[in-house]
């Protein structure tokens, strides 16, 4: 199964005030979550921030409703414990999550990149750069300090053909693009 790359960037919203993710895929994401077990509320908003290196701890007022709303599709299974809630994912959240799997990992993986990119944000404002620092950055990350730069590169290049006549355009959409059918190419990692 293909999904369109454009459907989950419209769950994705910006990343400067406001919410972070949709509704939608707030939920998708809770429900990935519960697939590691049962637990409270509180506890999937620290693995928000444990997944993300603290760059985006979602509201109780983002987190509950998502979870209400998995429960009346019988998705999420919400059992009072006190007062306290314990939620788990239903077998219909499960085969559900099954049928958006590969949503669920871009998901996932955009709030694993926002954290490491502020690791490495934080990083490149620090005053002084030791390669204790750095290695200390590449080790919280896994990205190697050239990975990081060449991003960034990559980032300032487009920026400065940005203005270039539509044949200019043209070649680099031509580099860029056998650039990435490489990457793509690579054989997958586990």
């Amino acid at each position: 199964m293909k999904f369109n790359t454009m459907d989950v960037e419209r769950m994705l919203l910006d990343m400067g005030q406001g919410r972070k993710y949709s509704a939608r895929a707030m939920q998708l994401m809770l429900m990935v979550l519960l697939q590691e077990g049962s637990t409270h509320g509180y506890h999937l908003i620290r693995r928000f921030a444990q997944i993300s290196q603290n760059s985006y701890v979602p509201s109780a007022g983002a987190v509950y409703p998502a979870l209400a709303y998995c429960a009346t599709q019988g998705w999420v299974l919400i059992e009072e414990e006190g007062r306290r809630k314990m939620y788990s994912l239903t077998d219909e959240g499960r085969k559900y999550l099954e049928s958006q799997q590969e949503k669920c990992d871009y998901l996932l993986q955009s709030l694993t990149y926002r954290g490491r990119k502020l690791v490495w944000i934080r990083q490149m404002l620090a005053e002084h750069n030791s390669d204790e620092d750095l290695k200390a950055a590449q080790e919280q990350t896994g990205w190697l300090p050239e990975f990081v730069q060449i991003r960034h590169s990559l980032k300032q290049a487009m920026f400065e053909q940005s203005t270039a006549s539509l044949e200019r355009q043209a070649e680099v959409v031509a580099i860029l693009q056998n650039a990435i059918d490489q990457i793509r190419n690579l054989p997958k990692e586990s």
